[in-house]
């Protein structure tokens, strides 16, 4: 092999080496900013995953104590609602003292919406028992009496009105067509959707823990079969 041929032997070489450190430099590049940015995403996931921990954490702080239970056997199967004694005191002792009494037994859900069912009055169950036919008056009568002998408790508001929430109904005042203060007695509602516009009006005294389905199948001409306390 001449000279020269052994210089372009030995130049092709070179190359051949500087290209393969080349290759070697550009493969470190790229390991090393995968490796970067693998590093960012896992931090970033961390700190998304322990924000995330701490905001249940916080909310399951925020989340009113359950004290007690109430138990309702319906036409459609059974509701429990989980009962704040701690957040609304007084409504749940006037709930527990209606239903230890027996006071919804055998009531109908007569309101029936998208968003609502409610129950609790024997004057409104009566109606709605009687349809288009004109109920006994002296049974219409006694109903009514039920119910207004009932005293009213005073409102506690505070808890927000989200699905699943349960809740003491009040009158509206007939100028205002608001709800009127410190005026629930016996009716009260289950929400089947969110609807915090009513948060500053009515009192929160529980949520549905269990038969949330039950309360969606829930039709007028059902009834409250019985209602039990239980205590937790």
């Amino acid at each position: 092999m001449g000279k020269a041929q052994k210089l372009k032997q030995q130049r092709k070489e070179e190359q051949e080496k500087l290209q393969r450190e080349e290759r070697k430099k550009a493969w470190r590049k790229v390991i090393i900013t995968t490796a970067c940015i693998a590093t960012v995403a896992v931090t970033v996931g961390l700190v998304f995953l322990v924000n995330y921990m701490k905001k249940e954490e916080e909310k399951k702080e925020k989340e009113p104590k359950v004290t007690a239970e109430m138990v309702m056997e319906t036409s459609r199967g059974e509701i429990i609602v989980g009962l704040y004694g701690e957040d609304t005191p007084m409504t749940v002792q006037h709930i527990t003292d209606l239903v230890n009494r027996g006071f919804y037994d055998g009531l109908l859900w007569y309101r029936v919406e998208d968003f609502v069912v409610q129950t609790g009055s024997h004057y409104q169950s009566l109606l709605a028992e009687s349809g288009e036919a004109e109920p006994d008056e002296a049974r219409l009568q006694e109903a009514l009496m039920m119910d207004q002998e009932v005293g009213v408790v005073v409102d506690e508001v505070g808890l927000s009105n989200l699905k699943g929430a349960v809740g003491m109904a009040k009158p509206s005042d007939p100028q205002t067509q608001l709800p009127m203060e410190n005026s629930a007695t016996t009716d009260f509602y289950i929400l089947k959707q969110d609807t915090t516009q009513l948060d500053q009006y009515f009192t929160i005294f529980g949520k549905v823990t269990s038969g949330m389905d039950v309360v969606e199948a829930l039709e007028s001409t059902d009834v409250l079969i019985t209602a039990t306390i239980r205590e937790k």
